[in-house]
């Protein structure tokens, strides 16, 4: 008869890391997911922590101070939103509300932006009251009529633009800082009244209503398909503007 062979013995159970090494990988693994709580709440809080900054900085320039209901950045996705804006001027300037801007969306093309291009896909403002004020700090600049020249000028500007040929010096007429300014696909509209107020004249207080609402424009190429809108919310604003007693 074939011998029965002998049972293999079980080998000894694996020993255990040594204790050092372990508590070294807690540690490493602790510390993984506490940067990873860190990083979530940092992109959770991203807006948040950037509203507060604007916040702080324009109340401690002696100015303004600013009021943010929301603020969308938009780490993901191009765009970028605030919701009720408010804007008051200091003591020293007056003290009155200077931009009351219930939304403020800009969308635009990511691709576009990475060849320094300016492309708004969409741009929506809602705003309820401008305030420009005059006569601050021995200030002897006058808004009203600074702005009644400022049709002329977007038209001129316009005109230049118009007869620019050449793409280089287009794109040089064009620009908006780094960046040139492509167009905007989409502009929804919607703006009430521009005050104009004169602290060493209170009197001479201005108002001009817009009555634009819920205005939609398409395919604005460049600054050239912007101007006709410029020049005529400058029209709007320094021949409608009435005192308010009228």
């Amino acid at each position: 008869m074939n011998a029965v062979p002998e049972p293999v013995p079980v080998s000894a159970p694996v020993s255990r890391l040594p204790r050092g090494l372990r508590i070294a990988i807690k540690l490493l693994v602790g510390a993984l997911v506490f940067l990873t709580i860190l990083l979530l709440l940092g992109l959770l809080s991203f807006d948040w922590i950037v509203k507060r900054a604007i916040q702080s900085r324009v109340n401690s320039s002696g100015m303004a101070e600013v009021e943010i209901g929301s603020l969308d950045i938009g780490l993901f996705r191009p765009h970028l939103q605030v919701r009720d804006l408010k804007v008051f001027g200091q003591s020293q300037f007056g003290g009155v509300q200077i931009l009351d801007l219930p939304e403020l969306r800009v969308e635009y093309d990511r691709e576009a932006l990475k060849r320094q291009e300016l492309q708004v896909r969409l741009l929506r403002i809602r705003l309820n009251e401008l305030t420009l004020v005059d006569g601050f700090a021995g200030s002897q600049t006058n808004m009203f009529q600074r702005l009644q020249g400022y049709s002329e000028l977007v038209n001129a500007y316009t005109n230049r633009l118009g007869e620019l040929t050449n793409r280089a010096e287009l794109a040089r007429g064009q620009r908006v800082g780094n960046l040139t300014f492509a167009g905007i696909d989409r502009l929804e509209l919607t703006l009430g009244k521009v005050r104009f107020v004169d602290l060493k004249d209170p009197m001479s207080e201005k108002v001009a209503a817009l009555n634009i609402n819920r205005r939609v424009l398409t395919n604005l190429v460049g600054l050239q398909g912007v101007a006709p809108l410029a020049t005529e919310l400058l029209v709007r604003t320094t021949l409608g503007a009435k005192s308010p007693s009228r």
